[in-house]
């Protein structure tokens, strides 16, 4: 993963333009006053513009680049200068009172996650962060990312840390950056299309490849998938939201095993087919989904891609990892999509089937 803040070298000083008037006037033996009558400006504000505590207007870059034949853009290029070097300074002292902000977050997180190097502490630290969220405040940042919390749909019931929340959604955001310029527009047809064919790409043992046949069916269908490793306390599994009219599905590997990454995959697909393109909605499965319609809803569509109706009945009479076997088989899928499906439905989470469950870590896969 790569570090996402770029800066660029500031300086610690920034001459303003009244230094360079006064050696112009020196320069050609000319007073303030004598400068003043040429301009038409009065002495005052000329002596104010060469101590600095008048700000150069473009009026007074023009009437010197006639007078002195010194370019207004010189002028105007230096004022502007300063007064970007006194707001600097101004937020350097403003980011110092958010230093306990930047605190509360865990540092080793994000210094894993690239958000933040090893070196950096106090105003650097606050600094970073804003910029990672890409805020002015950490009252920006409240407005920006945890006040909607609120109305995003969770399919969990646990407490969860909020900060770190915004943490991992902001990483998934950053790493469909790219991807969201380049996507056609979303067309919901071809994203159904894909749904149907998403589970067959689990035949192929290699879970990194299937993934990414994944991602570049959905992104043909003008859906952007990543994988963002999980943050502890954050509890997800998958989001759904969109992202400036493009729709945006991020998984971890939170149960580490194929069939519930696959089942997140295609909840996900449900959410952005079925539901409020305004709508975020961040999922765990381990919770009370029929609580909620849009989450059963969204269970349901992914359970019948994962095993159409059709072998519901086959599926429920098999007790033997060969009868497990041999639907998957029928289907064209992975038997840990079968097993884990088995599993769900007879509340067994032991015992031969089970194993088929094939569990692996994903980012390790990716890497």
């Amino acid at each position: 993963m790569t570090t996402y803040i770029a800066t660029e070298p500031q300086f610690d000083f920034a001459p303003h333009p009244g230094r360079l008037l006064q050696r112009e006037l020196d320069s050609r033996a000319l007073s303030q006053a004598q400068l003043a009558a040429r301009t038409g400006l009065s002495p005052k504000h000329i002596n104010l513009v060469i101590k600095g505590t008048a700000a150069l207007s473009p009026d007074v870059a023009v009437t010197l680049e006639q007078v002195l034949d010194t370019p207004a853009e010189t002028w105007l290029h230096l004022e502007a200068a300063r007064q970007a070097h006194e707001a600097r300074r101004e937020r350097r002292n403003a980011l110092a009172g958010f230093v306990d902000w930047a605190s509360s977050f865990p540092r080793q997180v994000l210094i894993e996650r690239k958000v933040i190097d090893p070196s950096d502490a106090g105003s650097d630290l606050a600094s970073k962060l804003l910029a990672f969220f890409s805020v002015a405040s950490p009252s920006a940042y409240a407005k920006t990312w945890l006040e909607p919390q609120a109305s995003y749909k969770r399919s969990q019931v646990h407490s969860i840390d909020p900060n770190l929340t915004a943490l991992w959604l902001r990483l998934a955001e950053l790493h469909a950056t790219g991807l969201i310029a380049e996507a056609p527009t979303y067309d919901a047809a071809k994203l159904r299309d894909a749904a149907v064919l998403l589970p067959k790409f689990t035949a192929n043992d290699d879970v990194g490849e299937a993934f990414r046949r994944a991602q570049e069916e959905l992104l043909a269908a003008g859906v952007i998938l990543v994988f963002v490793p999980e943050i502890p306390n954050t509890r997800i599994s998958g989001v759904s939201r969109w992202i400036n009219g493009t729709p945006m599905i991020a998984v971890t590997s939170r149960y580490k095993a194929l069939d519930s990454l696959w089942f997140t995959i295609l909840h996900e697909i449900a959410h952005v087919l079925l539901h409020p393109k305004r709508s975020t909605f961040i999922d765990d499965f381990k919770a009370d989904d029929d609580a909620d319609d849009q989450e059963t809803a969204a269970n349901v569509f992914a359970e019948d891609r994962l095993i159409p109706p059709a072998y519901r009945t086959q599926l429920a009479a098999t007790t033997t990892v060969k009868g497990i076997v041999s639907i998957a088989n029928l289907l064209g899928v992975s038997p840990s999509l079968v097993a884990g499906q088995w599993a769900f439905r007879t509340k067994t989470w032991g015992g031969p089937i089970a194993k088929l469950r094939k569990k692996f870590d994903l980012a390790e896969l990716l890497a």
